[in-house]
């Protein structure tokens, strides 16, 4: 261990660099990456070593953010300028009891270079630790890149030190970027690893170094050097602009990241992700291109159901029409799924017939518009009968298509997919999808294939519910007027006798109002109705609607509130037409209304305002229509009315959450 002497030194020159307790910084995290990846350990920190405690700048692989300084392995490195290789901490006297090798994370191998400040103070290590024991410790490549790495981390804080030298700190990082890229090109291109293929590329020759994972993502045979220009056979014409060339090599503009698309000898086409930077002189001339290559194919196709699936719920919300969700459903799969047919049949279940509709096809493929018997193409159709969805990779090797598989290869059909849609409990629908190209799918594929079904199900029975409702409705309203029209009658045929014929006649045009407000309620299946619609059928209907001023937001009200405005409405107009502005050429009538008061309790004032007509004086009686406006919006009054000159003004108010109930 370290000597009171050695520890003050380290805690003066921790002290300078000022790095204790620092937020997470990249420079320092991608070393302990390189670190992690060249010793292949899952392991990796910059410790920096107090009196009391180790705390780590950068950690990879390793939760706590501090140990105290019992729990220290990193402390034994101190004393020594060489790395500390301890090929199996349980064994080591030094470590064998300390609490992290007896107890969790259980830690065996560490390997620790140490960091030494330009004073040669050891203020701490850049360390790699593995959870089993390593006999053979660190190659000899290992031991040099965990020492050069060590030595850069110290050149960073060194950097963050002295930051005010600008031109100095610039050429210094010019060197360590370097230095840290040459030493990840060196080792990442000698290690096959995850799926990513690395290449090297030098810019003047043009010949690439190409690990063998590389070779085997663009199906090349596997050598270490091919022209960097080999790859472009590959590459989809319209992707050929995004890869480098080179030109762009040459002049450094090659783009760094970018993803294309290849054709594989197969057939199949692949997305290819590539990351790259440059290496230059000291001139600034790109001198090689190093980076990193890996098939995105099923990243891309994830995305691309993730998107449909997306899309789906949108198209499935805003249709009103079966067939054109069965169309859109199949359409969003096909595309997402790189099909060549989709679309949908109505199907009869006992004839066991499909009559095909417009499909969606691939440039160059048939149509199967048009009447179909399912036993024609296999057995499948049980499995329809049966709710499931009926998902074929190849038509030649399925038990319920092979007997006819040349039927459906003559049209087009190696890969089917059927997904079959319910009404009432019967088979009446089928969504499809093709292909001409035999597939396995994937379990992502099913999934979503199953999502597809399963949401299409869901939205069409939502609109065979709703298309059903829509009839209850206007078999209701239907009732309903005739009921009011049978009110109407029997009024009329009891009150024939009465003389005075002002009051009768008022109450039938309430029974009108009370039977238009229905008719509104109906319209919008019995959610309510927008505050303009209202004002202005009532104004339609009398003829005045071009000689009134409404406004005001959209406003939609509960159907009970709906209702009663109507009749307030009706109250108003008429009144308007008998007595006040509306009984005249001239007059004309203001409907305003908005909404004010806090966000929690907002308030609806609704005003109207005549104009125009004969003097206006407060009547000397009320009968109902008087006392049916004074009641308000609600029933419940609040309502102020003015008997101006111009004409009558009426402001009422109401409760807007009340306004908007439902019942």
């Amino acid at each position: 261990m370290t000597s009171e002497r050695d520890d003050t030194r380290r805690l003066e020159a921790l002290a300078l660099y000022e790095i204790m307790d620092t937020p997470p910084e990249p420079e320092f995290d991608d070393i302990v990456l390189l670190a992690s990846e060249i010793c292949q350990t899952p392991v990796s920190l910059v410790s920096l070593v107090e009196t009391e405690r180790q705390w780590f700048k950068a950690r990879i692989g390793f939760e706590q953010c501090e140990t105290p300084i019992g729990q220290s392995v990193c402390a034994h490195s101190l004393t020594s300028s060489d790395l500390l290789v301890i090929p199996d901490l349980s064994a080591d006297v030094r470590t064998r009891d300390n609490r992290l090798v007896t107890h969790d994370p259980f830690i065996r191998f560490y390997a620790g270079a140490p960091l030494i400040s330009p004073e040669g103070v050891a203020i701490g290590t850049l360390c790699v630790i593995d959870k089993v024991a390593r006999p053979d410790g660190l190659n000899d490549t290992q031991r040099r890149s965990l020492a050069a790495l060590a030595r850069q981390v110290v050149v960073l804080l060194e950097m963050r030190r002295i930051s005010s030298r600008k031109d100095d700190l610039f050429r210094r990082q010019k060197r360590i970027s370097s230095e840290v890229r040459a030493i990840a090109a060196s080792s990442i291109a000698a290690q096959e690893a995850g799926g990513i293929g690395t290449f090297d590329i030098d810019v003047a020759s043009g010949r690439m170094k190409i690990s063998a994972e590389g070779c085997r993502i663009f199906h090349l045979p596997i050598q270490d050097e091919y022209p960097a220009n080999v790859i472009y056979d590959f590459i989809l014409p319209q992707d050929r602009h995004l890869p480098s060339a080179d030109r762009t090599r040459m002049d450094g503009t090659a783009s760094l990241e970018t993803e294309y698309r290849i054709h594989t000898p197969q057939g199949a086409i692949r997305w290819i992700s590539r990351r790259a930077s440059f290496h230059r002189d000291a001139e600034g001339r790109a001198m090689r291109m190093v980076g990193t290559l890996k098939d995105v194919t099923e990243e891309r196709n994830a995305h691309a159901r993730m998107q449909a699936l997306i899309r789906l719920g949108d198209v499935l919300r805003d249709t009103d029409d079966v067939q054109q969700a069965a169309f859109d459903a199949a359409e969003l799969m096909a595309e997402a799924l790189g099909a060549t047919r989709a679309g949908f049949g109505m199907v009869d279940p006992v004839a066991e017939t499909v009559l095909m509709h417009r499909d969606w096809r691939a440039p160059g493929v048939a149509t199967l518009e048009g009447l179909h018997h399912f036993r024609d193409y296999g057995s499948f159709i049980e499995d329809l009968r049966r709710g499931e969805t009926v998902l074929i990779g190849d038509v030649t090797t399925d038990p319920r298509t092979r007997d006819q598989f040349q039927t459906l290869l003559d049209i087009g059909i190696r890969v089917l997919v059927n997904v079959p849609v319910f009404d009432k409990g019967q088979f009446n629908l089928v969504v499809f999808v093709h292909s001409n190209e035999p597939r396995q799918w994937s379990d992502a594929e099913l999934d979503f294939i199953r999502s597809v079904g399963d949401r299409l199900q869901s939205a069409i029975g939502r609109l065979l519910a709703e298309m059903d409702q829509d009839i209850l409705n206007r078999e209701l309203s239907h009732r309903l007027k005739n009921t009011l029209s049978i009110v109407q009658a029997i009024a009329t045929q009891t009150l024939r006798a009465v003389q005075n014929r002002g009051p009768i006649e008022s109450f039938e045009k309430r029974l009108q109002a009370l039977s238009s407000a229905h008719d509104v309620l109906i319209h919008r299946n019995w959610t309510g109705a927008s505050i303009k619609d209202l004002v202005s059928d009532t104004l339609d209907r009398i003829g005045m609607l071009e000689r009134a001023d409404v406004s005001g937001p959209a406003i939609f009200i509960g159907p009970k509130a709906t209702q009663s405005v109507m009749l307030l409405l009706h109250e108003l107009a008429t009144n308007a037409v008998k007595y006040g502005s509306l009984s005249n050429e001239t007059g004309k009538v203001a409907v305003k209304w908005d909404i004010s008061g806090p966000a929690d309790n907002p308030q609806l004032s609704f005003s109207w305002q005549e104009a125009g007509g004969p003097p206006v004086t407060e009547p000397t009686q009320r009968g109902f229509g008087s006392r049916l406006i004074r009641m308000g919006l609600l029933g419940t009054g609040d309502v102020d009315i003015r008997y101006d000159a111009p004409g009558i003004m009426i402001v009422m108010r109401a409760s807007l959450s009340h306004l908007q109930e439902a019942g």
